[in-house]
């Protein structure tokens, strides 16, 4: 049965890439052109099928061109420093996923107040965290530099079902509360090497012959910026950008954007797990790459 509905899958999937795909509106405009072609030199002709021949040799040239030119274009931008980076998602026919975690509140019960902590808020059922916010300007700002289309861009509540977007190219912001994270967390710990304790307030990795941690303080919070291709499907990208607390997240969001560069000399077009450090006092634009085995510590079971 599961080979079945896998089968079943990838028939849609490449239904649906064919169907979206510039392919069939390029074969369209060659048969028209064709059959164009064929009424203006060949104006006493009334074959059909003479129109439908030249149209369809004129449509498979015209659909060879334009593979041959995208593909010459795609490989010279994934050689762009941001294309390494980001992978596949930089192409223009790629599609990219934000992940965002959405609140509820009941406003009925005027629980939500402004910074002065007595003025009740009214008249909003959703929020967003203060990382979460703070990280997705830098996330978009990422895309714009890479030359990514707003058609191409969708920020989706992770609430929503994961399972319709998650052979997508995609990026998921914050931590256990953003269902997509904790869904790869949990499914894929094999693969990717920081997860968050039940708690949220670790940040662990599994050795051979132990687990080790680290936990935000009152001078430091953490983040993770983890890439993974490959992943949901082949030939997709994933990105992981989450922290202890707020301030972890939004520097992850921040060192990705802003060290494009040291990414690349130091990964190349490679996957990366990198742990980010973000001083509070001081907040996100110095946040840097850290050691993890240096700063890590034996891991507490039930912290």
């Amino acid at each position: 049965m599961s080979r079945i509905k896998a089968f079943v899958s990838e028939c849609f999937y490449r239904l649906k890439r064919f169907v979206y795909d510039d392919d069939l509106n390029i074969l369209i405009l060659g048969l028209i052109t064709g059959a164009a072609l064929v009424y203006l030199f060949f104006p006493k002709t009334q074959s059909p099928l003479l129109w439908a021949i030249v149209g369809s040799v004129l449509s498979f040239i015209i659909v060879f061109v334009h593979k041959m030119v995208s593909e010459c274009y795609r490989a010279s931008i994934m050689r762009t420093d941001i294309g390494k980076i980001i992978g596949p998602i930089i192409t223009k026919e790629e599609k990219c996923i934000i992940f965002i975690t959405e609140y509820w509140r009941d406003i009925g019960k005027g629980n939500l107040y402004l910074y002065d902590m007595t003025t009740p808020v009214v008249g909003t059922s959703t929020l967003m965290g203060k990382g979460d916010s703070a990280a997705l300007p830098y996330i978009y700002g990422l895309l714009m530099q890479a030359g990514k289309s707003y058609e191409k861009i969708e920020v989706v509540k992770s609430y929503e079902r994961l399972e319709d977007y998650f052979e997508e190219n995609f990026i998921s912001i914050g931590g256990l509360t953003n269902k997509a994270t904790r869904n790869l967390m949990n499914n894929y710990r094999e693969k990717i090497e920081y997860y968050f304790s039940e708690s949220g307030c670790l940040i662990i990795r599994d050795y051979a012959n132990e687990k080790r941690y680290i936990r935000a303080d009152e001078k430091n919070d953490y983040g993770i910026v983890i890439k993974k291709t490959n992943l949901n499907r082949e030939n997709k990208v994933i990105f992981i950008i989450a922290g202890i607390g707020s301030l972890g997240t939004a520097g992850g969001a921040y060192y990705l954007f802003k060290e494009v560069k040291t990414l690349v000399n130091d990964y190349g077009a490679n996957d990366f797990s990198l742990i980010i450090c973000v001083k509070r006092e001081i907040g996100i634009k110095p946040a840097h790459k850290v050691d993890f085995e240096k700063i890590s510590r034996g891991y507490m079971k039930g912290a």
